[in-house]
Parts: C-alpha cells; sequence; structure tokens
C-alpha cells in the first residue's frame, strides 16, 4: 500500500524521475516489506511552496508491528538520500501509519 507523495519546485528529467522511483520502490520493498506491484508513487513537480522546504514527501503506509520505530528511521533515511542524490534537495518527509481496520481500498 505505500503511498509516496513527492511535492517539489522543480521537476527532474525524465531520468531522474525514473532513478528516484526506482530507488523509493525499492526502499519500500526492501524496508517496510510492501509488494512491489502495491507501492504507488505520485509526483508533483512545480508545487508552489509558500512556506518550508522546497521538496516535501508524504507516506502514506499500513501500519505493522514489523514497521518498527528503526525500520522507520532506516525507511526516512533512504527517501533522504534518494531525494538528495537525484534531485539534489532534502527532503522534508512526513510519514503516516494507516490503520488496517480503517483502510478501505480499492484496485
Amino acid at each position: 500500500m505505500p503511498l509516496l507523495k513527492i511535492f517539489t519546485t522543480h521537476a527532474p528529467s525524465t531520468e531522474g524521475a525514473t532513478a528516484l522511483a526506482d530507488s523509493l520502490s525499492g526502499a519500500c520493498t526492501e524496508l517496510l516489506g510492501a509488494r512491489d506491484d502495491a507501492v504507488q508513487i505520485l509526483l508533483v513537480p512545480g508545487s508552489m511552496m509558500l512556506r518550508g522546504e522546497p521538496l516535501l514527501v508524504e507516506v502514506h503506509y499500513r501500519a505493522k508491528p514489523e514497521r518498527s520505530v528503526e525500520i522507520m528511521d532506516r525507511f526516512m533515511d533512504r527517501i533522504s538520500q534518494g531525494c538528495s542524490h537525484l534531485l539534489g534537495q532534502r527532503p522534508r518527509i512526513r510519514c503516516f501509519a494507516v490503520d488496517q481496520a480503517t483502510l478501505f481500498a480499492r484496485h
């Protein structure tokens, strides 16, 4: 389920966007244990940031016991490293655990 929303003031190149998607997807599958086909990544270039960092990453994921504080810390490190390397900016990251009992979804 992980849904990553990337809001940025600048659009990366097509190659940069593809590399970023691969990097973020890898973080989801390797650290969160998500299925590759369940990872959704949304890039919103040209966002007008009125205050704060020029790069914001929001992550919504299913709450699970194995997604501990330590795992989420490593996950955010990977997100930050990928964005810094591929977009040239350090992001503000916000992660939101969604209780499976209150999550209704359709594919």
